[in-house]
């Protein structure tokens, strides 16, 4: 815990002042107070808000001089970015807003709100950045995001549209609810109801989701079709989407929300594979079976989206207590044993896709062969001697991929789980553990040590993805510079200080 040394009735320092006596402290290895922690939230919060901002959003890199931007590629001096940058800044203010009451927090989350308004599709999504000289887009897609010779195809082309990816809309909404719901501003409910309108449009009739919305099939490449149709689960996108319904449910109370994440977790349940395979993949054609999508992610069943599609159907269960929510999970776990013992059996190196029918392991291999259009071309192999770690095959140890003895006890305690107040409570568990926000692993004092005279937690080894890249060194730099994951998680932690004082009173 931290100490409160001043007393009540004495005047407090300035920010400048404790500044300046909190080194000393932390040489002597006294423990920070109080107010030596609220201070460095407030200085590391306005470096971020008025040097490193843009109209109050964020990327995700920035250089120590401020002069280069990284959002998920090298980001225009013009743009903001979401997936993390953004809307993340957001909810950490909103939680220094709710621990110290101090309005400056709020005020620069209302900015971070403002600039998610002014980039919301006039549909009511997001896309993955948002820029302010939008006449510049096309030139920056053409030049420089769409020049990775392997992956990051989804900037190949500008749709124009908003994607449910990498949670970029449901984040978005998130905050923006959040926001609304604890400032009551009116000008923020139009933009809020908007984005969930927009989720609830998208949803086909069958309750599944497209990647990308208003739909369209106008990006046909290297033999493929237009994937951002079809029902998506990876990267989040379903699991995201009945999250942020459940919440807009819950936080205003239009049952419409509700009953479109009911419909999702119906068409989760129908997705399911055979018994043989009875789990989940990430993208399914409109016949509701597993399907490719970009050129490295070929059809076939995952562990990442089955444990997702898992947990909504858990989280059902727990809000209806209906027992048809837990019937598709032991089959499930049952694959997750397959996979595990025919690993054992054959130590084949980990995958990320299990074939459909066979249940073979399948593994996406870089080539020296190129597209016509100059880009890198994959091959899906089931051979492990294709594989390829660095300079040498891959090698599987033959241990397990799924832990799947904490999967089955966690089952039989939410299964035993059968009153009303055992599932409340048991959800109330489950929202708190998944409400977290990442904290940083060091301690107080070398977080406060680590600022610097600006305000600024500047860090080495901030890997960015640069394109027009000859080489891997060259394809992800490591960046000595502006984290804004780094400045969350930070915050996050004195935040939590905070807290934990707050109980001790």
């Amino acid at each position: 815990m931290i100490r409160d040394e001043v007393c009540a009735g004495r005047a407090r320092p300035s920010l400048t002042l404790l500044v300046l006596l909190l080194w000393p402290a932390l040489v002597l290895g006294a423990e920070p107070t109080r107010d030596e922690v609220i201070a460095t939230m407030k200085k590391a919060t306005t470096f971020m808000s008025e040097e490193v901002a843009l109209n109050g959003g964020h990327v995700w890199v920035v250089s120590e001089d401020l002069s280069e931007r990284w959002g998920e590629v090298t980001a225009r001096p013009s743009q903001i970015w979401l997936q993390g940058g953004t809307e993340l800044v957001g909810q950490v203010m909103l939680d220094a807003y709710e621990v110290t009451h101090d309005d400056y927090y709020l005020d620069v989350a209302r900015a971070a709100a403002d600039a998610l308004v002014y980039g919301q599709s006039p549909a009511g999504g997001w896309h993955y950045f948002i820029d302010f000289d939008p006449k510049g887009i096309a030139e920056w897609y053409e030049t420089q995001a769409s020049k990775f010779l392997f992956g990051w195809e989804e900037y190949r082309h500008y749709y124009g549209n908003a994607t449910f990816d990498d949670r970029a809309t449901q984040d978005a909404a998130q905050f923006l609810l959040r926001f609304y719901n604890l400032t009551l501003e009116a000008a923020y409910r139009t933009p809020v109801v908007k984005s969930l309108d927009f989720v609830l449009r998208a949803q086909y009739e069958n309750g599944a989701w497209p990647q990308r919305f208003p739909p369209t099939d106008e990006y046909v490449h290297d033999g493929f079709p237009d994937y951002t149709a079809f029902y998506t689960l990876n990267d989040g996108a379903t699991r995201a989407n009945i999250e942020l319904l459940l919440e807009a449910w819950e936080t205003l109370g239009d049952p419409h929300y509700f009953e479109g994440a009911r419909l999702a977790v119906a068409a989760l349940i129908t997705m399911q594979g055979p018994e043989s395979q009875a789990c989940w993949a990430e993208q399914y054609g409109f016949d509701m079976q597993p399907v490719a999508a970009r050129t490295h992610e070929p059809a076939g069943y995952v562990v990442r989206e089955s444990i997702g599609a898992m947990t909504m159907l858990i989280r059902f269960y727990l809000l209806t207590g209906e027992q048809r929510y837990l019937e598709p999970i032991p089959a499930c776990l049952d694959w997750f044993d397959r996979i595990n013992r025919e690993s054992a059996e054959k130590k084949y190196p980990r995958p990320r896709y299990w074939e459909p029918g066979t249940n073979q392991p399948i593994y996406v291999v870089r080539t020296d062969e190129l597209t016509p259009e100059g880009y890198g071309i994959f091959l899906w192999t089931s051979d492990p001697a294709k594989t390829r770690c660095g300079d040498r095959t891959c090698e599987g140890d033959g241990k397990p991929f799924v832990d799947t003895a904490y999967f089955r006890d966690e089952y039989q305690r939410i299964a035993a789980s059968t009153s009303v107040e055992a599932r409340a409570d048991y959800l109330a568990k489950m929202l708190a553990s998944a409400s977290r926000r990442s904290h940083s692993d060091e301690t107080v004092a070398e977080i406060i040590s680590a600022l610097d005279s600006r305000g600024a937690w500047v860090t080495d080894g901030n890997v960015v993805n640069q394109p027009n890249a000859t080489s891997d060194e060259e394809l992800h730099p490591s960046i000595r510079g502006i984290s804004t994951r780094t400045f969350a998680e930070r915050m996050s932690t004195l935040i939590g200080t905070l807290h934990d004082d707050e109980g001790d009173d």
